[in-house]
């Protein structure tokens, strides 16, 4: 929603490890046993995939990133990355949702290979959409190894311990905005594009 609103590119982490798995590189071998685990993969590595994507832009163009970065260290080299590249990160958007909820909504979502649009199990059902309805050819719908009931744990305590202490980096910084994430998405986005400074109607 925001990529359209905004008008900006997406740069998701986890969306660039995913291509490079579904291209069978050898970074994405190497990504996919951290993936699998629900564990980071080592920061020399997310970083340089990231800046690279970013440095491909026109220097006028504005990004949205999404899942980096993860950890201190990575916050750093961004913004050293960042600011010798004359670019600057704006504003920083933490959506806070309690680690319960984080649990259901993961361990029930489902992806479309195809366009990577989420799908959820059906609540009375139990069970997910087999085909995309947004996709011409009916994409195939999976749920990604790293949103099993246990990944989604470890990737919730690695969040704690390693994620977590960005929070303080962006706020000393003044940068950093906590909206509550618990409601309707489209109550979440309005409150995200306040603090964005974008009016909304």
């Amino acid at each position: 929603m925001l990529k359209e609103q905004l008008q900006v590119e997406h740069v998701s982490s986890g969306d660039l490890f995913r291509h490079h798995l579904s291209n069978g590189t050898e970074l994405g071998e190497l990504a996919r046993g951290y993936m699998n685990r629900g564990v980071l993969v080592p920061d020399e590595v997310t970083i340089g995939m990231v800046m690279d994507r970013i440095n491909q832009m026109a220097d006028s163009d504005g990004f949205l990133l999404d899942g980096f970065p993860r950890n201190v260290t990575q916050a750093e080299a961004l913004d050293q990355a960042l600011t010798e590249s004359g670019r600057h990160i704006d504003r920083v958007i933490h959506i806070s949702v309690e680690d319960d909820e984080l649990v259901r909504r993961l361990s029930n979502r489902y992806i479309c290979r195809s366009c990577q649009k989420p799908f959820a199990r059906n609540p009375a059902t139990g069970t997910a959409p087999e085909r995309c309805d947004d996709c011409p050819d009916g994409g195939d719908i999976y749920q990604r190894d790293d949103d099993t009931t246990e990944a989604v744990a470890n990737r919730i305590s690695v969040y704690h311990q390693e994620t977590a202490p960005v929070l303080g980096f962006y706020q000393a910084r003044g940068v950093l905005a906590n909206i509550p994430g618990e409601g309707a998405v489209e109550a979440v986005n309005e409150s995200v594009l306040l603090a964005l400074g974008v009016c909304v109607a």
